[in-house]
């Protein structure tokens, strides 16, 4: 393992990534704790049709997520990324005026065309040596961590004071900026190419043959089906219990550890291993789950949701690192590009299936998410770190 300090190059990559991905999570986070109560109050609206507003942007990112991905790989990073962000902009302007749920599900649609996430994850790995992406990420985690923080303050006041369609206004122009940086600041970068026990992935459908990736999927998949459920269900909650302007004292702290968990356990899983940080997140998230199904109240709730969130933050930067370090690099873009396809169908399928079955009783939807995370223990207890023995292309049982 390296312990050099990251050079010259690598931290300007670092921290361009950080502002883009911090700029766009924080126009982003400002929207989530609410969008939930927005879907549901607009005209027109129905619980199936307010997960459906809330999935279909997942479901979008799906089928997009590999063709951006491989245009990444022959056209530029930056220049994929460029168009990712003008299309998010147009959707959240349009997102904002939204006079009916149905004018809300098209508008997403267009906010999902955007789909740049794993495009920005393999630019930054393009830089970074192999052994050091996870610290690298978490430092991109950090600073979506602290939008976070921003973005859940400032929602539920700004939401409750003004509406909430301003908040899909300032995301718009949160991307304006993070558009106008990515033109004068980021450059592309040589692809670092090492030693690795390389995998032969020449075509798609073997590097989707691989076993480790592939259970790397279901856990990404798992996942984000899981945090879309929470962030559909705890607002409506809160708000219940609250009132929405009083939510950001909820949402301030579960943020701030998330964010120090996030940090603390990319660094372990540099030294140990994406494998052993990958289960604990998991088990954050299985507890926080199942305090929300057998307890009812705002004290459980809000326990149950600092260690769900706590889960989900070590989670987050450990999954696309160990993506990363699979592949031959020249098809990394592409790589990860399934990865996070395999996250945004959790996104949607989150939302459709909360919205489905939260009208029977929520902790149906956390009973649901419970499920899914005992089928991600069973993926991660077959799983063995790339880099540290991994399994030729097609050679390993799933």
């Amino acid at each position: 393992m390296e312990t050099r300090p990251f050079n010259s190059i690598e931290r300007r990559l670092i921290a361009g990534i950080s502002l883009v991905m911090g700029i766009r999570m924080l126009g982003i986070s400002m929207i989530i704790p609410v969008f939930s109560i927005f879907a549901t109050e607009l005209p027109g609206s129905t619980g199936p049709l307010a997960g459906l507003a809330v999935g279909i942007f997942g479901i979008i990112q799906i089928i997009l997520q590999v063709p951006i991905g491989k245009l990444s790989d022959r056209w530029g990073r930056k220049q994929v990324t460029l168009a990712g962000l003008i299309i998010y902009f147009i959707g959240s302007v349009l997102s904002g005026l939204s006079q009916s749920v149905y004018h809300l599900i098209a508008a997403r649609v267009l906010s999902g065309a955007g789909a740049i996430q794993g495009v920005t994850m393999a630019w930054l790995t393009d830089g970074i040596s192999v052994h050091r992406r996870n610290t690298a990420l978490s430092y991109v985690g950090i600073s979506m961590g602290l939008a976070v923080i921003f973005g859940f303050t400032l929602s539920p006041i700004i939401a409750a004071k003004i509406n909430i369609p301003v908040l899909f206004y300032i995301c718009a122009g949160l991307i304006l900026l993070t558009i106008l940086y990515t033109v004068f600041f980021m450059d592309n970068h040589t692809i670092i190419d090492e030693e690795l026990p390389v995998i032969k992935t020449e075509r798609l459908f073997e590097v989707m043959k691989n076993a480790d990736l592939n259970r790397l999927n279901i856990i990404g998949f798992v996942g984000n089906l899981n945090i879309n459920a929470v962030f559909f269900v705890m607002p409506l909650l809160f708000k219940k219990e609250l009132g929405m302007e009083a939510m950001w004292k909820i949402f301030i702290p579960v943020s701030l550890v998330g964010t120090a968990l996030m940090f603390v356990f990319a660094r372990a899983a540099d030294r140990h291993g994406s494998a052993a940080i990958t289960a604990v997140g998991l088990g954050f998230e299985f507890g926080g789950i199942l305090i929300a199904i057998f307890s009812g109240g705002l004290a459980p709730w809000i326990v149950s949701f600092f260690l769900f969130y706590a889960g989900h933050c070590i989670l987050a930067p450990v999954l696309p690192a160990a993506a990363s370090r699979y592949p031959n690099q020249q098809l990394k873009g592409t790589v990860l590009s399934i990865f996070n396809s395999s996250q945004f169908l959790g996104s949607g399928i989150g939302g459709l299936l909360s919205g489905l079955i939260l009208g029977l009783d929520y902790r149906h939807v956390f009973t649901a998410a419970a499920v899914f995370t005992v089928i991600a223990f069973i993926a991660i207890a077959g799983y063995r770190d790339f880099g540290r023995g991994a399994r030729p292309a097609g050679t390993a049982k799933t």
